[in-house]
């Protein structure tokens, strides 16, 4: 009996030889269809990455709305009455740059300096928090970066300073322009139309609102901590 056909194509060497390899690579079309499928998947995911990471930041910004809210409502409860920030009704409204120096919604809330010095028995946060007791614990990652244009200051999770902060100071439950304020804190320019803020007020303790990311005069666009 012959052996099987494969054993005759062995080399002298008894080794089955190597198989010739042709010449590879892409083609020109071929790699530009490659170049033009990835563009495509690029366009289809890119834009969705932006999306989920700009509606993470909302959500966060939202979370610490919740704790600020919380702090200065645990503030009434302890002394009767809502803290008094600046007058322009902006957390970082009367703010110095400088960690030593005022700023007079953190100070109040978290019973002490930004550099962790307490405050001082004369000042204005002290005649409010009598107790220096801290209601919020911020954080270093709260503040702008000390080397930023505006250094120092409380910020949301888009970098934003611009912050609006509205509290029931007539205790009624409900947070009215007329009775509680004259008129509500523009941030970058913008303020709340009659949709977002009714002329009947909005029924809670403490809001916030800030601007989101691209908002300007034609689209006032805010985050708001009661929506």
């Amino acid at each position: 009996m012959s052996p099987p056909a494969f054993s005759q194509q062995r080399s002298a060497s008894g080794d089955l030889p190597c198989r010739s390899l042709g010449a590879g690579g892409f083609t020109l079309l071929e790699l530009l269809s490659v170049i033009a499928v990835i563009g495509i998947l690029a366009a289809l995911i890119f834009p969705g990455v932006r999306a989920a990471r700009v509606s993470a930041h909302k959500a966060r910004t939202k979370v610490q709305f919740s704790q600020w809210s919380a702090a200065i409502e645990g503030f009434r409860s302890e002394y009767g009455y809502y803290p008094a920030f600046d007058p322009s009704a902006l957390v970082n409204g009367g703010s110095s740059p400088a960690m030593t120096g005022d700023h007079p919604f953190h100070d109040i809330l978290a019973g002490r300096k930004r550099d962790g010095t307490p405050l001082p028995a004369s000042g204005a946060a002290a005649a409010q928090n009598r107790k220096r007791i801290g209601f919020h614990s911020f954080s270093e990652a709260d503040l702008t970066n000390a080397n930023s244009p505006a250094p120092n200051l409380l910020r949301d999770a888009f970098d934003n300073t611009a912050i609006a902060v509205l509290v029931d100071k007539d205790l009624d439950g409900v947070i009215r322009i007329g009775s509680d304020y004259s008129a509500l804190p523009a941030v970058n320019g913008l303020t709340p139309t009659a949709t977002d803020f009714p002329a009947t007020g909005v029924r809670a303790g403490v809001i916030f609102y800030a601007p989101a990311p691209g908002a300007d005069a034609a689209n006032p666009d805010f985050i708001f901590s009661w929506k």
